[in-house]
């Protein structure tokens, strides 16, 4: 698979000389952002060393690319305190009601998507790459011994590529902006971006299906499933709090989702309480 980079070099190669190409394509790529390399500590949150408030300022013209949709929400009354496994009941279907951390801003993780995905040179581009938000929709479903992941999870990385990011990660010459072209050259199906004071502004979007399906078992406060013979198993921390499934997505993860019970488990099932074979 060619990445948005394989594509976009040759294009700001010759814009960087004074030529004029039409913008390429290609698949969009989704890394996720289970790509932590250690698990936080509990009281760890996604702080920018350059942010301390975990609020990171963006300019206005940035700002207005941001639809409500993505941009602002009131969180679960769920979401209000450190997320703590608990374990109970899983058999039964539950449908996403809320994203309790749907923001990222940390900058190891911010880098190494921009590397990733865009080939972004790691120095010149360490502010590039300002945040990545992501949304999980759907339904989960636990029936007779089987996990079944309807959900998906729609996935937003906004970025702020200026003209020595841009020469330092293509090649070229920087100059005082980026120019109309280059920045059309960044586009394609997955990405969008706008010029704005000699900046282009940059949203890529991607929606990817949940993994969490296959035979599963309960252990303790953590659920394993695994998809097939030939995948490794997963486990994923959880606490049923009543009605309501609150979700932790992988281990060493702190992605948490709130989900709720719409349909209860059959008569008498109950969860397997094995690692999944």
């Amino acid at each position: 698979m060619l990445r948005h980079s394989d594509l976009i070099a040759p294009l700001l190669a010759a814009l960087w000389a004074g030529g004029s190409l039409a913008c390429g394509s290609a698949a969009p790529i989704d890394v996720g952002t289970n790509i932590v390399t250690r698990a936080p500590e509990e009281d760890e949150v996604d702080i920018d060393e350059e942010d301390p408030a975990g609020q990171m300022s963006l300019d206005p013209e940035f700002q207005a690319l941001l639809d409500s949709g993505w941009g602002s929400r009131v969180p679960s009354e769920y979401c209000s305190s450190s997320f703590e496994a608990c374990g109970g009941l899983l058999a039964g279907t539950w449908e996403v009601e809320d994203n309790c951390n749907p923001v990222l801003r940390k900058r190891d993780v911010l880098l190494n998507w921009g590397k990733v995905s865009m080939s972004l040179d790691e120095t010149a581009c360490y502010n590039a790459v300002q945040r990545l938000t992501w949304k999980w929709s759907g339904i989960l479903r636990f029936e007779k011994g089987e996990a079944i992941d309807e959900r998906e999870r729609a996935q937003r990385v906004d970025m702020r590529l200026d003209s020595n990011c841009l020469s330092a990660s293509f090649g070229g010459v920087p100059a005082e902006g980026v120019s109309p072209e280059q920045c059309d050259a960044m586009q394609n199906e997955a990405t969008t971006c706008a010029l704005a004071s000699g900046v282009c502004l940059c949203s890529n979007s991607s929606v990817a299906s949940g993994t969490a399906s296959g035979v599963y078992g309960v252990l303790g406060l953590s659920v394993a499933i695994r998809m097939d013979e030939n995948s490794p198993t997963s486990r994923y921390e959880y606490c049923v709090n009543g009605d309501r499934l609150l979700w932790r997505e992988k281990e060493g993860d702190q992605r948490q989702v709130v989900l709720r019970r719409v349909a209860d488990a059959a008569v008498g099932e109950t969860d397997p309480i094995e690692i999944p074979r």
